[in-house]
């Protein structure tokens, strides 16, 4: 990710661009964020869901320096700095041990299917702070064993229809915006859990659902 500064108002920084599927996907899943946080400065990322296994995906700075050029029409800009970061999509290892509490993506606190992570370290924090005293008798904070289960099924769809995430996700993001928040922050109740699973492509999610 690059956060750029440009001499003239240039961004609307009341609207964010969460995924821009405008772009080469490459067999995996490819995607642009946009986040301004001025009329003069955004943070623009290109992000990939994928194994890492072609090296085409790798050019980071090229397919910022393009999608700036070509779709944001965007011709002279400064770098104010720049990220890059993995997130794992699968479960990690988590390890107890006396004074040994893990947190954040090692304790667990990702969401397998987007990637997610800081609501639910602001969760985890709270538990632990409250709970301090006598984590060693407690079972570690986890995220709730029916999240953990519809991400299995969703990476289970990712895995094995690549090609058609891009709709997955529109429909995904279709859904009501407080639905949708209430579900990626694991607050969803069941009515709004079916609205979701219910905005998404039947035949490939029940695939999903009998291979497990």
């Amino acid at each position: 990710g690059y956060e750029i500064e440009v001499e003239r108002d240039i961004f609307d920084d009341k609207i964010l661009t969460l995924m821009d599927f405008n772009c080469d996907q490459k067999d995996s899943v490819h995607f642009f964020y946009l986040l301004p946080f001025s009329p003069k400065t955004a943070l623009i990322e290109t992000t990939w869901i994928s194994r890492m296994d072609d090296a085409r995906e790798l050019n980071y700075s090229d397919q910022i320096h393009d999608y700036i050029k070509d779709v944001l029409k965007i011709g002279e800009y400064k770098i104010n700095y720049s990220e890059i970061g993995k997130i794992p999509m699968f479960n990690t290892k988590n390890i107890k041990g006396d004074n040994i509490i893990q947190i954040g993506t090692a304790g667990g606190m990702t969401r397998l299917s987007t990637g997610y992570t800081f609501t639910n370290i602001q969760k985890q924090s709270s538990y632990i702070q409250k709970n301090i005293q006598s984590m060693n008798k407690l079972n570690n904070f986890s995220i709730r064993k029916k999240y953990q289960h519809l991400d299995n099924i969703f990476l289970s769809v990712l895995s094995n229809n690549s090609s058609k995430m891009i709709e997955v996700f529109y429909r995904m993001f279709g859904c009501k915006t407080d639905t949708i928040i209430k579900f990626l922050s694991e607050e969803s109740t069941f009515s709004e859990d079916l609205a979701v699973i219910r905005s998404m492509p039947k035949k490939i999610f029940l695939s999903a659902l009998v291979g497990k």
